[in-house]
């Protein structure tokens, strides 16, 4: 067996280097800084997955909590539909018994001045509206307060008659018979339309009014003024004799 020694007679420029790495101090501080930073980063996801989980969880629980009031909500909302419902009719029943006989009055007179080839599709009374400046004064807040009051229930209110009319002088003869009734005036034409109705020719009207009533208490209250004023008078006549 032979044995081989190798010798290298090769200057030590050209002779082979070895692998030699060293990081030296701002290596170590780049590695130590990125590793810090993948450490944040791990710690800001994990945190954010915590928190959407969180999330996750409460938008369960809210549906679930939700899904259990659904029912009373809409139990809720069909007892203030009804409310709102007896509200606006004890609000009409309220409205027709404070002048209940004048309306019966009304009608009738209506219903007379009613001729041959007209009749009334629809009568309604416009709504109020009452326009109050606001007043800084003690008096002008007294003056408004009354004003509100006798405006609430008045005794003269604007109405508005639809109907129809087989002929123009049926129509003028009715308006004519409001005119000297004691319970309208101002009374106007606002439209008239030609239509058909059964194949026969037909004027469709609107007739803007006032409407004059009292209720009976309005009526005994106004007697017993006037005779107050009455009394009082004969009482000063007497005084001065």
């Amino acid at each position: 067996m032979q044995s081989f020694i190798e010798i290298n007679l090769l200057p030590k420029n050209y002779k082979k280097k070895s692998l030699d790495f060293s990081l030296g101090k701002t290596g170590i501080y780049g590695v130590a800084a990125a590793v810090v930073i993948v450490i944040m980063l791990i710690s800001v996801t994990v945190f954010q997955n915590y928190k959407m989980a969180e999330l996750d969880e409460n938008i369960v629980k809210a549906k679930q909590r939700a899904s259990m009031l659904q029912k009373d909500i809409q139990l809720v909302d069909a007892l203030t539909e009804v409310k709102n419902k007896v509200k606006a009719r004890m609000s009409a029943v309220e409205k027709l018994d404070s002048h209940r006989s004048s309306w019966v009055r009304i009608l009738e007179n209506i219903a007379r001045n009613i001729p041959e080839f007209v009749w009334i599709g629809e009568f309604r009374e416009k709504p109020i509206q009452a326009k109050v400046e606001n007043k800084k004064t003690n008096n002008n807040k007294q003056t408004e307060t009354t004003q509100q009051t006798s405006y609430s229930s008045p005794t003269v209110r604007s109405a508005e008659i639809e109907g129809y009319a087989f002929t123009l002088n049926a129509l003028a003869s009715f308006m004519i018979k409001m005119m000297r009734s004691d319970y309208f005036d101002e009374v106007e034409l606002v439209r008239t339309k030609e239509i058909l109705l059964e194949e026969k020719k037909t004027y469709n009207f609107t007739i803007s009014c006032n409407v004059h009533y009292l209720s009976d208490e309005e009526l005994r209250n106004q007697i017993a003024v006037i005779k107050t004023k009455n009394q009082k008078a004969s009482t000063s006549h007497k005084s001065l004799n």
